[in-house]
Order: C-alpha cells, then structure tokens, then sequence
C-alpha cells in the first residue's frame, strides 16, 4: 500500500534515533506516521513485531491504529501490541498479578461499577448524593491512591472536617468492598503495574525484553504514573518514540502533565526532536489566527502550522 508522506514525515518515520520525539501539530497526520513507523521497523528494519508496542489514551484512537497497520501489513499487522495504557496494563497484570498473591481473573471496575460500590456506602454512612457527589468522591479516591493515600491516613488527613470525613470513610468502605470482589478500577490498573515493576525486578525485566520498541501517542496529555510505567518498560537498550503536541494539551484537570512532553529530553537523551508543522485540515486563514494567538503561550516547543491550501474564508 502506497502511502505519500511530506519531508518531515518521512523523516519521523525512518529516523534511527533512539530516543524521539515528534512534535505533531493539529491536521498534520500523525496517525499516519505512527503506524508508517510500526510498519517501517517491521518491513524495512525487521523487527520482530511482537517486540513493538504502541500506546495511545481511547480505545478509539487504538483501533483505528490497528486498522491502519492492519491495511498496511496485512497478518503482520496483527503483531504489534496497539493499546490503550490500561488494557496494556491489563494484559500484564493478567499475566504477572499472582507475585501479589491476587488472582489472575480479577474484576475491572468501570465507572458503573464504582458507583454502584459507592451506592452502598452512601446507604449505609447516611450521604446524600445531593451533598456530595459521585464523581467528588471518586476524585477524592483517584487523588488519594495517586498519592499513597491509605483510607486510615485519609480520615486522619480529614482532621475532623465534617464533609471530608464522609468522603475518607466511604474510601475505606470502597477499597473493603475492592478487596472483597477482588477488583482493580481504572486507577489501580496503573499503580499496580508500577507497583509490580517496582517490587518485582525479574518481572519488570520480562516486559523490557517482551517490548524493545516503545511507541506513545498523545504524549502531551499523560501524567505522572503513566510517565512512571513507560519509563520503567523503557530499558537503555529500548527505544522509545513519542508523539504529541503541547499546544494541544487539554486534560491537565485530570492530572496531564504538560511538562512531561516538554522535558522528554531530559530523561531521554540523546534525543532527537521531529516537528510536523504542515497542515492538512485548515485553511491559512484559520492556521494564521491559530498561529498568532498559541504563540502567546509561555510553555510551548515554538512551530507554525502552515498549508498548501487556498486562503479561505475569514474566521
């Protein structure tokens, strides 16, 4: 399948760096060279494609990278490891999970799940929803495991505070009912993984020889756990290979962390930074204003997007 790619990204896709960086602004195709990159390690390099893994934030966007390698590979394209970072977080806990004397066959909570746990406690502490949300005190949940939070340390923390106090005890009454069902929610997913690389070395070790190619999408919006987990998979001998944008950084209210794409270089260094900057999408009259209002952002790798488009109309 021939596939037409611009300078620059010809020059993402078969760079030899180890480290990468690719700077993906709106409309440029990065999808495009996200998988021209598997295929290109499998077809013109001959990696294994089982060695490769590519992690992107939606299954959305992960099937649609399948798809893509698929149309380009055929069957090979069924080696690569194309996921969201809790499905491959998932597969290894599946696998691996027994170290912590957990069964393998655990339960993955979705966000029904979890308020349904919550129902319970709401019943039985005597909590109005009307008071205090769901989504409050499953935020309260999620900040607290981030944080090595212990719900015994969360009601300490709550110091007495009466709507704080309600929030740490329907913690403890969840992370119960967690153990109970033998249960991971979406965030344990990822503190367990790091907390199985951390403890178990020849585990972590397994996985680092398992995926010597580390892809990342969306780099721009991950955060700090997440960032923890690839590194701890990124061995010196791995190569890893990000795509993002932090002119498109959107979910800092749930904990992205723009400085991760921004600073890659200094945990991953030598590295090499790629900026695609021409736009498919837009129109120069629509990519000017963009161009001139970003650049009013103090925390930016500095690019303009531009097209090959007619002018188009005013904004």
């Amino acid at each position: 399948m021939a596939v037409v790619l611009n300078e620059m990204q010809e020059k993402a896709v078969t760079t030899a760096s180890h480290y990468v960086r690719v700077v993906a602004g709106a409309g440029s195709g990065k999808t495009k060279v996200l998988t021209m990159r598997v295929a290109y390690l499998i077809e013109k390099i001959g990696v294994d494609p089982k060695k490769i893994v590519a992690i992107t934030f939606t299954n959305k966007a992960a099937n649609e990278m399948k798809k893509r390698v698929k149309e380009l590979l055929g069957e090979a394209g069924n080696g690569p490891h194309i996921s969201t970072i809790h499905s491959l977080c998932v597969r290894i806990l599946r696998e691996d999970i027994r170290n912590f004397n957990y069964p393998a066959n655990f339960t993955v909570l979705d966000v029904d799940d979890q308020k349904a746990i919550l129902k319970e406690a709401y019943d039985l502490l005597g909590i109005e929803v009307k008071a205090i949300s769901y989504s409050e005190v499953l935020n309260y949940i999620a900040d607290n495991k981030v944080e090595k939070v212990s719900p015994d340390q969360a009601l300490i923390m709550a110091n007495g505070h009466e709507i704080t106090v309600l929030k740490a005890k329907a913690y403890a009454y969840y992370s119960r009912r967690q153990d109970q069902m033998y249960a991971l929610d979406f965030d344990d997913l990822l503190l367990w993984t790091v907390r199985l690389f951390k403890k178990f070395p020849i585990v972590l070790g397994k996985w680092q020889h398992r995926f010597q190619y580390i892809l990342v999408d969306e780099f721009q919006d991950i955060d700090k756990v997440q960032y923890e987990l690839i590194k701890q998979l990124a061995d010196s001998t791995n190569e890893v290979y990000v795509v993002g944008d932090p002119d498109q950084t959107i979910y800092t209210w749930r904990g992205a962390n723009v400085e991760i794409i921004m600073n890659f270089e200094k945990d991953f260094s030598p590295c090499e930074t790629i900026i695609l900057a021409q736009n498919y999408r837009s129109t120069p009259m629509i990519l000017n204003g963009s161009n001139s209002l970003i650049a009013h952002n103090r925390q930016r790798l500095e690019k303009n997007l531009f097209t090959d488009k007619s002018e188009g109309d005013k904004i």
